[in-house]
């Protein structure tokens, strides 16, 4: 069953681009897994949309796939919050296998998920209440900037996986550090997702950790993530932007 998405969802025909980047995945052997393209745009007003697209290998499909996320956004000038997602998944062959459609509900706060897989001819939705901030795998990296930008140490936020799962998470700023992006040494600001699992938080030492380091210079963007590739079932992987870093402040 698909998602029917209201009117109101943006149409990208007279988008203005506001941000374009790439990025490479890698296991921890350092062999390239997929590659994507992504990039902001500004629809009107305070509404905004993502697009990645991407190739490669990628958890749980066989073979090489490609796929096209979208997901709207609404952005105020210290916060964003999602709206909607939608990924077609394609098989080398270029036919689509699966799509995954997630749309928020503010008013009650429901997300609503739903995966088909067109392979198997299924199709499954499920429901998750939130109660605090909430964020997608594509709004993630902006999310995290804006924490940044607010001048926040910590923050409690929820985060719904691909899977689709709701995962309660306090983000921390851990520090700043210098790091190799390209061949090149920048300043990052490090980031860690903590899980927030009550009375079992001891058993977050069996979980994979979770780092991101943006840009230690305004505009504070993503450069590096570190964790599971989708879900805590999927491999640790290594994603790292494929852009040109700007040199810093006062540097020629």
């Amino acid at each position: 069953m698909s998602l029917v998405f209201c009117a109101a969802c943006p149409s990208y025909a007279a988008a203005e681009v506001l941000y374009k980047t790439s990025y490479i995945c890698r296991d921890l052997r350092g062999t390239a897994r997929w590659q994507a393209e992504y990039e902001i745009r500004r629809e009107e007003d305070n509404a905004y949309s993502i697009i990645e697209k991407g190739c490669g290998r990628y958890f749980g499909f066989k073979g090489k796939v490609s796929w096209v996320a979208e997901t709207a956004f609404e952005g105020t000038g210290n916060s964003v919050r999602p709206l909607w997602m939608k990924k077609r998944i394609l098989d080398d062959g270029g036919e689509v296998i699966a799509i995954q459609e997630q749309v928020f509900n503010f008013d009650n706060n429901v997300v609503t998920c739903v995966h088909e897989d067109l392979i198997k001819n299924t199709s499954v939705e499920k429901k998750f209440k939130f109660e605090k901030n909430i964020v997608n795998r594509l709004l993630q990296g902006l999310y995290v900037q804006k924490f940044i930008e607010n001048g926040e140490a910590r923050k409690q936020v929820q985060f719904i996986s691909p899977e689709p799962s709701l995962y309660n998470l306090e983000l921390k700023l851990l520090g700043a550090e210098e790091i190799e992006i390209n061949g090149q040494e920048i300043k990052a600001y490090k980031l860690t997702m903590d899980p927030m699992l009550g009375i079992f938080n001891f058993a977050k030492v069996l979980l994979p950790k979770t780092y991101f380091w943006h840009s230690a210079e305004p505009k504070f963007e993503w450069l590096k993530y570190e964790g599971v590739e989708n879900s805590i079932k999927s491999p640790e992987v290594v994603i790292t932007t494929l852009d040109e870093i700007a040199p810093k402040s006062g540097t020629n």
